[in-house]
Parts: C-alpha cells; structure tokens; sequence
C-alpha cells in the first residue's frame, strides 16, 4: 500500500470535506426556497421574525386559521419586522409564504403532514404539503439565518410522560437549533415543571418576559413556576441572544411571554376543560402527533370557543413581542465594532501614512455639521389652485429627520462606516428623536450637544401648494451655531479620526476649529457647501487661520469639496475677493482642459481650476448631467485633471431631496473604508483612477436616494459601494 504524508493525508481529506459541503449546499440551495422579501430583508440586516404553520393547519379551524395568520404577519410587518412562515410545500421548504399559499395549508382540501424534524426528509421526498411544528420552523429558521420566532405555545413534557415517555421533539431542538423562540410558554395540557427539568437538562435558557420571574402557563400568566431568567424589555432580550450567538452556543431559547390581562380572566375555565379533555384522551388512548390537536380541540369545544379567542390574543401578542426583540437584534448587529475610545496619538501627534489599519486599529470617521426635523406641508388639490393667507386648508403633513450632517452621518454608517456625529440639539421631543434614530442605527452619539437655555433643535418647516410648488418656508437653525469648541475638541481628542465631514451649517470659528485639529491629527477633510448662503463659511474659516498665521498655510487643509454648480460659481468669486486664489491662474488652463472635457460647462471648468490651489479635490454636483472631478495630476501634484462622470439614471424618482448629502456620505464611508491618509505636502493619499472609483460608487447611493421617499434611503447597504 502506498504511504502518504500527513500533509497528503490532510489535503486529500480536506479536499473530500470540501467537495461534500460544497455538495451539501448544493442541495440545501435546491430544497430551502426565501421568498423575496425575505431574502431582501436579510440582505438587508433588517428584522425578520419566523412563524409557524401548523398553528394554521393543525391549531385552529378554517377560515380563523387563515384570517389569525393574515393577522399576525400584519402585526409583525406592522412592527417593522418581515414576516416568514415556514411550511414544506412541493418538495421545498418555503420560508416566507404569499396569502395561496396560506390558504392552502388552512383550508383542508387536501391532506397537511404535520412536520418535525423527523418528518422534514420524507414530507420534501414525497412532495407532500406539509406544516411545521415548533422543532420544523426552528430548523427552516435558523438554515435561513433568522434568530427570532413567534409561536403559540412549545411542545413539552405530556402529563403521564413517565410511563408513555411522550416528550415533544420541540425541546430536543432547542437544545440544538439557536433560535429564540417566543412563545405563552408550553402548552397548557402539558406537564409544566416537567417540561422546564426536561430544558434545563438541554442546557436551554427560559426567560419570563415582564413576568415577574414567572413562568406562564398559556391560558394563564400563573403557573406558580419561577423562570431562571427574567427579562422586561426587547432590548434585553436581544442582547441575550446576540451574546448567545456570540458565543457559539448551539441551543436556542425560550422567551415565556404572558398572555394579555384581558384575555387571562378566562384562564380557570379553560384550566378545567384541559384537565377533562386530557382525561378523554387517556381514555381513548389518544397518542404522538396526534394528541395536540384532539386536546386543542376539545378544549376549544369546551369552553365554547372562549379558548380558541385566547389562543389568538396570544398569539398575536407574542408576535408583537418577537418584532420588537427582532428589531432591538437587528440595530444591535448595525452597530460598529469597538473603537479604541483612547486618545491614540492626540492632539499634536502627526499621524503618518502607512500607520496600521486593520479591524482592530481603524481610525473612526468624524462628522461635524447640522441635524435638524424636516416638516413638508402639502395643501390637498381639491382646495383650488389658489392659496391665500389667513387661513387653513386640508392637506398631508410629513415629518422626518434631516439635516446635511445628520444625513451624511446616517448614510455614512449605513455604509459601514464607524461613524460619530458632533452637532447640537434642544432638549426638547426632536432631539430625542434624531439622537434616538441615530443611535438605532449604530452611529456614536456621545458628541451630541445640548446647548440648554431654551435652545431648539433646528427645524425647517415647509408649505407646497396643491401643485407641488414651494408656498413658504421658516428654517430656524439657530442652534447650529451653538456647537462649542471644546466639544469639537473632546471628539478629536477621543476619537483621532481618519476622516472629517464639515458641513457649513458650521459657523466660520468652529469650522476653523475643526480645520486645525484635523490637520494636527493628520485627518482628511471632506467640506460639504450646503447651501449658496452658506458655502462661504469655509472660505471665512480659512481667512481667518491664514490672518492669525495658527497654520503655515492656508491651503491644503480642506482636501475634499463637494458643491453643486451654483455653490461652485458661488465659492470661486468669493475666493477670488478674499484673495485665496487668484483668478488669472485658472484662465490660462481653460481652454485646454475644456477640449479634453467637451461634456462640461466652460463656467464649471473655470472655476473648478480657480479653486483647485486652494481644495485639491473637488467633485462637482451637476444633478442630470453627473458629476465633473477636478483633481491632482499623478505625475505633476500641482497641474490639475479635469473629468466628466456621466450620470446614472433612477428607476423613478420620488424625492429630489437627499440625493447630495447620500453622494457625500458615500465618499466619506469610501475614504474612510480605505482610511485614506495624506501625503506630506497635504494631498489626498490617492489617484485620480481612486477618486473616479469613489465617485461612481456613490453615484449609486444618490440613486437610492432618489428612488426613495426618505432623504437617506434605507436600501443602502456596504455591497452598494464594494468594488466591482
């Protein structure tokens, strides 16, 4: 026989164990069918609860089945969660059903297996319809990648186990399956402090949920029974189980949820029709799968449906529960990954290129600019074109949150960026608001201030008229310049960021303040001009560090601009006043650069160039017509290169508003994803074939941005901006 080496031996046996999981997933890929919004939902990193069907097809009786099922999937969509039912329909496991199929499975025309992990291989083999039990959707869920489910009640320990050995297969899989199952704890024609020995033998945790440490019996919130856990509100739930997932542990987990107070008065009642309907079933030797639906029935038959109501209110309930868990879970997986909140190299330590940046030691991105609500007010059409003043008229009123750069913050760490926000709030309902939303998402909110003394959060309230038209408006942005410099320096001084976004909503001395700490740190800055009234105040900022001679130069402390062409035109006469740039520099390059670029506006050209000494980066927002990107030569740092990025085209368009500030925190989470560093004469430490790249990527989060209803569109995602 001949020898192998036990490298030889290795790779031949690490071949085979390839080609069977890759064989494996083949075949999982083949029989595990998601839905559409399902899968989109968890691509997404949104919430999605899983639900049973053997609740539609073996718990309750036709048309309630379905219309219960209808209801709970509202209740969970409701909640902001996506609802997937798992059933085993035509030899696949379907996870998220469309309303046929639901009515197929409740209805009864035709035979419905109910499905355990037993039964799943033999159901799909002979494409026979089939209804998951708890262990079934447990199994679907987790092959799935959801961790949440929503039930009635689990399987447990049947009274007089200890001679018949009747113990349901849901408690085995959750000593296997990592899913978190909520439920009304076991059904109440179970042994329940058997059921709760046979878990903790499983190694399986049991919350009470807002119980006070009691485990609920299903019809009753009272068992008599204490929890080992107890647990009051969906955030701590979700930390359980991430912190479950985190450590590798393999069993899944009970969350006992009491039913409604005004459905548990019935409880008595319905606790003597079990005891009699188990005794009927002893009688009639009643046993296996087939035990839970005669008692479920029969009880219901008891007590006159007032059982059958209950077990629906529960239900109900529960989903509303796992939503919220579900939710809390899925902000908490959005979080960025710890940072070092040490003072790293500080204030007045150069940071040079090359400095390690991996996943441990990545520099954060540092936003500083405006957060504010946006009202949209629109008068109803059948008023009539005209609008007068003095009075009221019938319309819609749309409330959101906004501001550059809370919207350039929120699309930066939608991104993937690790990102912190440096703005002002009131102490007031809208402060609470966008800190609260933000923090949702994962983005560092400890450099939030709150000025105090009756400070508002800043709000932009705007009329349209019937047609769409703007009416009036009242922007009260007070607050924005209220952000002080030691709060500014607290950030930098904490954070050592790698990248700073400045909008300039700023006012001139704290962006002055942001400049020079982030040319100390070493950051690159990228300088949002918001607005035509606006944009200027950069130029102020750096006029006055040039006057107290705090910097060398002026220059080269902005790396990165990104106005449209109106705050473009806006910025280049201004400089030119100030004496920043001189204006005779850029005529003679005109011409010539123009006949590479024959796409782009001469005026744009113009002054991009006359700005270009001063910002070595610009990317020029030209709506329609796409972008113009004016930045350093390869060979030459000090001639610059002039390219048009032609535009992409939406699907549709449903909101202009959002699509810049989307633009500008797609670069930034780009910057930062490459923890772009500078050259030692203040340049951006990459090419223009880089910045082309960047520029084109975020082009497609401003088509989000446009397609979507919301400024910042929940659709954007790090694949969106991954390279191609």
């Amino acid at each position: 026989m001949r020898a192998f080496s036990g490298a030889g031996r290795l790779s031949a046996f690490s071949g085979r164990r390839v080609r069977r999981l890759s064989s494996t997933r083949r075949a999982l890929s083949s029989l595990l069918c998601l839905s559409q919004q399902v899968k989109e939902a968890l691509a997404n990193g949104e919430p999605v609860v899983a639900l049973e069907s053997t609740i539609i097809s073996h718990g309750m009786p036709y048309p309630q089945n379905v219309e219960t099922a209808r209801e709970v999937e509202a209740i969970v969509s409701a909640h902001g969660a996506t609802p997937a039912t798992v059933a085993l329909i035509d030899g696949r496991l379907r996870v998220g059903l469309g309303d046929e199929e639901l009515v197929r499975i409740g209805r009864g025309a035709e035979p419905v297996t109910k499905t355990s992990r037993r039964d799943m291989a033999a159901v799909l083999s002979q494409r026979v319809l089939g209804a998951t039990t708890v262990s079934g959707t447990m199994i679907a869920a987790h092959l799935a990648g959801i961790r949440i489910f929503a039930t009635g009640g689990i399987g447990g320990v049947h009274r007089g186990a200890e001679a018949t050995l009747d113990v349901s297969a849901d408690l085995t899989e959750l000593g296997r399956t990592p899913v978190a199952v909520v439920c009304a704890g076991a059904k109440a024609i179970l042994d329940l402090p058997k059921t709760l020995e046979y878990l903790e033998t499983q190694g399986v945790p049991v919350v009470a949920y807002g119980n006070g440490g009691e485990f609920p019996a299903f019809y009753s919130a009272h068992s008599g029974l204490r929890a080992p856990w107890c647990l009051d509100t969906p955030a701590q739930v979700a930390q359980m189980v991430k912190s479950s997932t985190e450590l590798g542990l393999q069993s899944g987990m009970v969350v006992a949820v009491p039913i409604p107070a005004e459905h548990a008065q019935a409880g008595a009642e319905i606790e003597r029709a079990v005891d009699i309907a188990v005794g009927e079933s002893n009688a009639r030797g009643v046993t296996g799968k087939e035990c839970t639906p005669f008692l479920l029935r029969r009880v219901a038959e008891l007590t006159q449906g007032a059982s059958l109501v209950a077990n629906i209110a529960l239900v109900k309930n529960n989903a509303r529960v796992a939503s919220q868990i579900a939710g809390s879970l899925a902000a908490m997986d959005r979080q960025p990954r710890p940072y070092s909140t040490r003072a790293g190299p500080g204030i007045g330590a150069q940071v040079t290129a090359g400095a390690a940046t991996d996943a441990r030691t990545q520099r954060p991105l540092l936003v500083v600019g405006g957060a504010a609500v946006d009202i949209a007010s629109q008068i109803d059409s059948a008023s009539g074109a005209g609008v007068t003043t003095a009075t009221s008229y019938p319309g819609t009123v749309l409330t959101s949150v906004g501001g550059v750069g809370q919207n350039i913050a929120r699309a930066a760490r939608l991104l993937g960026a690790t990102t912190a926000l440096v703005s002002a709030l009131g102490q007031d309902a809208y402060g609470q608001t966008i800190a609260s939303e933000l923090a949702t998402i994962g983005v560092d909110t400890r450099f939030l201030q709150y000025p105090g003394g009756g400070a508002r959060t800043a709000v932009y309230s705007a009329l349209h008229g019937p047609d769409g038209d703007l009416v009036a408006a009242v922007a009260d942005m007070a607050i924005n310049g209220m952000v002080s410099e030691q709060h500014i320096e607290d950030a930098f001084r904490v954070l050592n960021p790698c990248v700073v976004g400045l909008d300039a909503n700023m006012s001139a001395l704290a962006s002055a303040n942001v400049l020079m700490l982030a040319h100390t740190c070493g950051s690159c800055v990228v300088f949002e001009p918001t607005s035509v009234p606006k944009c200027t105040s950069v130029l102020g900022a750096l006029s006055a560090i040039k006057r107290t001679g705090a910097m060398p130069a002026a220059d080269r402390l902005v790396h990165v601009v990104t106005p449209n062409q109106l705050e473009l035109r806006r910025l280049a006469e201004a400089a030119v006043a100030l004496g920043l740039v001189a204006s005779e520099s850029a005529a003679d390059a005109v011409d010539e650069v123009a006949e590479h670029s024959y796409a782009l506006d001469a005026g744009v050209i113009r002054d991009a160039l006359t700005l270009f000494p001063l910002f070595p980066v610009l990317i020029v927002k030209l709506g329609k017509e796409g972008a113009a990107v004016v930045s350093p030569s390869p060979k030459d740092r000090s001639k610059p290169v002039v390219r048009h990025m032609p535009p992409l085209v939406p699907a549709r368009i449903a909101n202009s508003n959002g699509a810049g500030d989307s633009l500008v925190g797609a670069v930034l989470a780009m910057l930062h994803r490459r923890q772009t560093l500078l050259t030692r004469d203040g340049h951006v430490d990459i090419t223009p074939r880089d910045i082309d790249s960047i520029v084109r990527r975020a082009q497609r989060a401003s088509i989000l941005a446009l397609e979507s209803t919301s400024a910042i569109s929940d659709r954007l995602d790090p694949k969106l901006i991954d390279e191609d």
